[in-house]
């Protein structure tokens, strides 16, 4: 496998017909664009309102102190069920389209981002207004919702925007990354009650693994009973480099095992780039997040031009650590680069977030800039 990029998700303004077909022009097979967020449109159209309308037979609505479970859909889930289903839509249609018309772009895999349970759970309330997290019953129901939900929106995708053109041998691939921002905080005990005068006591580490390991197996099922031939791949983006505890709960056993970890290259050291090389030499497959939060607020700036790093930069922030650790480069082919991932960027900011606060030509060349290091990477890996 090549190494190659995938976009974001997370862009900046209102239009998804825009986005999407400047992502398959920009990101051809075997790079990868992605099921777009764009929450400029409000919160119904962000990461915790897209993950509510994922919820299978289960309903929200937005207060003030967030979205909060309910009996029956408030407007605000109503509006994120209609924004998501309009972005298939969307997605669906320029997709078939370009595979009537023969665009090679096509056949390009495609990456979808989702809330993943634990942070849901952290995120979402109880009709009385406290978090869902306090209560084991409902941590049970919203993960299974969840995980219900994201199956049926895969399958979905597999039918419509990833549907194998005429002369495939294979449907492309569908890459999903399952975003834990929330993760370290809920097993350390971190998180707030509503009201912020106290934190809720942290989930045992069998439950955090179980809740995770939950979606991840739905989704393994729901892969297999399609009987497509495309190879799927499930990231866990942890919003960090993953410890010795994340490897063996998500990694290493089979039951819970997710393909591999998005990791934030600019801020990892040396021991976890070791860890990094042993999950390589057991199979990983890593999403390498090379921008840094200083360079995409340098891009957001009124003199964003020449903000980005150069390509050879970006692409050194992978080869370089291999390289020094006497990894071969033909192991290269284990990563795929994109622009930003989970990690922390300020209070309740993620840096991924900072993607929808460029202009969409500063967007775009962030995502250009990074495929084309991952080509050059590529070309690195080809040469040894």
């Amino acid at each position: 496998m090549p190494v190659a990029s995938f976009a974001p998700g997370i862009l900046p303004g209102t239009d998804p017909l825009a986005w999407v077909g400047a992502l398959e022009d920009e990101l051809p097979a075997p790079h990868s664009p992605a099921v777009p967020e764009l929450p400029a449109r409000g919160h119904p159209a962000g990461l915790t309102g897209r993950a509510t309308a994922l919820l299978s037979e289960l309903h929200t609505d937005l207060t003030s102190y967030g979205w909060r479970l309910t009996s029956g859909a408030g407007a605000d889930h109503r509006r994120a069920a209609s924004l998501l289903r309009a972005d298939v839509d969307v997605l669906t249609d320029v997709r078939g389209e370009r595979a009537d018309s023969g665009t090679a772009s096509a056949t390009a895999p495609l990456t979808l981002f989702v809330l993943g349970p634990v942070s849901l759970c952290a995120r979402l309330a109880l009709p009385d207004g406290e978090k869902v997290l306090i209560d084991h019953g409902a941590r049970r129901d919203v993960t299974d919702s969840l995980a219900a939900g994201i199956a049926e929106l895969t399958a979905r995708l597999r039918r419509t925007a990833l549907a194998a053109p005429a002369d495939a041998s294979s449907a492309p691939m569908l890459r999903i990354v399952l975003l834990e921002p929330d993760y370290h905080r809920l097993r350390a005990g971190q998180i707030p009650t509503v009201s912020g005068y106290q934190s809720i006591g942290a989930l045992p580490r069998d439950e955090a693994r179980a809740l995770v390991g939950r979606v991840l197996e739905q989704l393994r099922t729901q892969a297999a009973a399609a009987e497509t031939e495309s190879t799927d791949e499930l990231l866990v983006d942890l919003g960090r480099a993953p410890e010795p505890e994340h490897v063996e709960d998500l990694f290493a056993r089979s039951e819970t095992r997710a393909d591999g970890f998005v990791l934030p290259v600019t801020g990892m050291d040396a021991h976890q780039w070791e860890r990094v090389a042993e999950l390589v030499e057991a199979g990983a497959r890593c999403g390498a997040a090379v921008l840094s939060r200083t360079e995409l607020a340098a891009a957001a700036g009124p003199s964003s031009t020449d903000a980005l790093p150069a390509v050879s930069t970006l692409a050194q922030r992978v080869r370089g650590p291999w390289q020094g650790m006497g990894m071969p480069p033909a192991s290269l082919e284990a990563f795929s680069l994109t622009t930003a991932g989970a990690q922390a960027a300020g209070p309740g900011q993620l840096l991924r977030d900072a993607m929808a606060r460029l202009s969409p030509a500063a967007a775009l060349r962030a995502m250009t800039r990074v495929r084309d290091a991952a080509e050059a990477l590529e070309d690195q890996r080809r040469q040894g």
